[in-house]
């Protein structure tokens, strides 16, 4: 499915309507402006990582298109556009992009400290039901992408969907 035009389930908007946790009747990239402000924050981290000792190199060596593969995986959990399911090839296209990078324990913790450092610099929203959400599915999609990286892990049979973050 990779390369296939994105998936608009949501008409205009782009707004997933099934499978997408709303509060107060918002998606969790509605309640923080939108795609715009996704790929805000996935061009400063990926610029952050390249200035950072510890993570340089292996951003360095990965793909070119990391932060526009980065805001389509954000958009996505966040209740957008299935854009990288239908793009990039969903978990396993993660999978595929983390294969065999040894992922530390420090460089994954790094990750989400840069990651998390750049909220307030974008003008993401500051209230503590996102920031709390956001902060345990990073963690926990970290955890995931690190356990992808190692030697020998093995392909998920079957893949399971991308989905959505629950805020």
């Amino acid at each position: 499915m990779t390369g296939s035009a994105p998936a608009d389930e949501g008409g205009t908007t782009g707004l997933r309507s099934v499978g997408v946790t709303r509060v107060h009747g918002r998606t969790m990239l509605e309640h923080i402006g939108g795609p715009a402000k996704v790929r805000e924050l996935a061009e400063l981290f990926h610029a952050a990582v390249l200035d950072d000792d510890l993570l340089h190199d292996m951003f360095a060596r990965g793909s070119r298109n990391h932060a526009l593969h980065l805001s389509h995986f954000l958009e996505e959990i966040m209740g957008g556009r299935r854009l990288y399911t239908d793009l990039h090839d969903g978990v396993r296209g993660l999978f595929e992009a983390h294969k065999n990078l040894h992922i530390t324990e420090d460089q994954r913790r790094r990750f989400i400290e840069i990651l998390l450092s750049l909220l307030d610099l974008t003008d993401f929203p500051g209230d503590d039901r996102f920031r709390t959400g956001f902060s345990a599915r990073v963690e926990q999609g970290s955890h995931f992408s690190k356990n992808l990286s190692q030697p020998g892990a093995e392909p998920l049979d079957p893949w399971p969907p991308v989905g959505t973050w629950d805020w």
